[in-house]
């Protein structure tokens, strides 16, 4: 609860978001309570999750025409079974990409996406550009 108060303080634009508190709980699960506020103004800012809340959502719902197009071109059957049940990708997909995977899983899986997510971060922001 306190860090998704800091942040709704320190974020006065977005405020505080039902999703944000499945992400805070996961790194609380790893660290303090001040190293998980930085960690997620920091998965906000820097790694676009912020983005998502912005604007009506119009970034959350470029990234579910985004999925619905990479299902019709990688996963053809299961578009189509998707298209036959007038089932859209924000009827299933808006609590993945605003909980960063954290609100559905179980938790070995969450801790996997997030250490993915954080560790090609830090590899992105180590490389050095002319």
């Amino acid at each position: 609860w306190k860090v998704c108060q800091a942040y709704s303080v320190y974020d006065e634009e977005i405020g505080y978001c039902q999703g944000q508190s499945f992400l805070a709980a996961v790194l609380l699960l790893h660290m303090p309570e001040e190293q998980a506020f930085c960690v997620l103004v920091k998965i906000m800012y820097e790694y676009g999750l912020r983005g998502l809340y912005k604007n009506n959502f119009e970034e959350l719902h470029c990234k579910f025409y985004q999925l619905e197009r990479l299902l019709q071109e990688q996963l053809t059957d299961l578009y189509t079974h998707f298209t036959n049940l007038n089932l859209e990708a924000h009827m299933y997909a808006s609590q993945w990409f605003l909980t960063l995977f954290t609100a559905k899983f179980p938790l070995c899986m969450v801790f996997h996406i997030i250490d993915l997510l954080l560790c090609e971060v830090m590899m992105l922001s180590s490389l050095s550009f002319p």
